[in-house]
């Protein structure tokens, strides 16, 4: 084997795992909006090269979660709530697309699928963050359905704002764990009905009612 390749790859390896490992600290609001994010000490944590890290941060600041400064290095990009309220108009506009795909085809082991999701919200951890991440399972469940790659792409990318959000506000948030499991169990019951437009309409106040209870404008 090309001992060129193998670096290369090993490179591309590292990259991707400091990347996600760096985005999960981000949404988790362990690294802080407005905090500097310093190569040489996560290259020295890791025990590896700046190499990787410039990389990840570079991939990171493609999905809006870092900004470099020339002459000052990489920031945790700064919650704007202005924005937010258009993320999760994309995020709408998006899922009600894939929902044309979808709901023709939709089968009884699909909502099998989403409705063993929903239980788990039922039978979870009281815990917003716990809930919101089965929220995530369920609509981007949905996302694979379309098989439309671009619309993955780009959910993925509003998902990990939208769960940074959530946690950057919690446990401000005032939405019980039990609401979310019913939301979600009216919206298999309203799929399952097999019209596209009554299914776009409760998907579109499902993800939209979330700006309203948290007053993103």
């Amino acid at each position: 084997m090309n001992p060129i390749n193998n670096q290369s790859t090993r490179l591309v390896s590292l990259k991707d795992e400091i990347k996600q490992k760096l985005r999960e600290d981000i949404i988790s609001n362990t690294l802080k909006p407005g905090q500097r994010i310093v190569e040489t000490e996560i290259a020295k944590n890791h025990g590896i090269s700046q190499v990787p890290v410039r990389e990840a941060l570079r991939g990171l600041e493609e999905e809006g979660l870092v900004k470099t400064v020339k002459y000052k290095g990489a920031f945790v990009t700064e919650i704007n709530q202005v924005e937010l309220y258009h993320i999760f108009s994309l995020r709408t506009e998006i899922e009600t697309s894939v929902l044309e795909i979808v709901v023709p085809k939709l089968t009884r082991r699909d909502t099998g699928e989403l409705y063993d999701i929903v239980e788990k919200m039922k039978s979870g951890t009281p815990d917003y963050l716990t809930q919101s991440g089965f929220d995530m399972d369920f609509h981007s469940k949905i996302i694979e359905w379309s098989q439309i790659e671009i619309y993955n792409r780009v959910w993925g990318i509003l998902n990990t704002h939208i769960r940074r959000y959530i946690a950057y506000l919690h446990p401000t948030i005032q939405i019980k764990p039990e609401e979310v499991y019913k939301y979600h169990l009216e919206l298999v019951e309203v799929l399952e009905q097999g019209d596209v437009e009554k299914s776009k309409a409760a998907f579109r106040e499902h993800i939209m009612s979330f700006c309203n209870e948290t007053r993103i404008k």
